[in-house]
């Protein structure tokens, strides 16, 4: 369970930072003018192919993480 945890944890900052440094989040608000022009509305709204994306790159980076120490360990105790 410590290493999943850690996984986790690692794969959140490391696939977080890939995120930040590769994805170019566009935001999806966008502003509705009413009729006579003056009043102005923006509606925000969240990106959910960024989400999705930043989702599926942390879970892999979690993997990776996951299956990397437990090779790792293997190793070690087969020595």
């Amino acid at each position: 369970m410590k290493k999943f945890l850690l996984s986790l944890l690692g794969g959140v900052i490391i696939g977080g930072i890939i995120c930040y440094v590769f994805l170019e989040y566009e935001t999806s608000n966008y502003i509705i003018q009413n009729y006579n022009g003056l009043d102005e509305k923006e509606i925000k709204e969240w990106d959910f192919s960024y989400i999705t994306q930043a989702g599926f790159i942390i879970l892999i980076t979690t993997l990776l993480i996951y299956f990397s120490w437990v090779v790792l360990k293997k190793r070690a105790d087969k020595n």
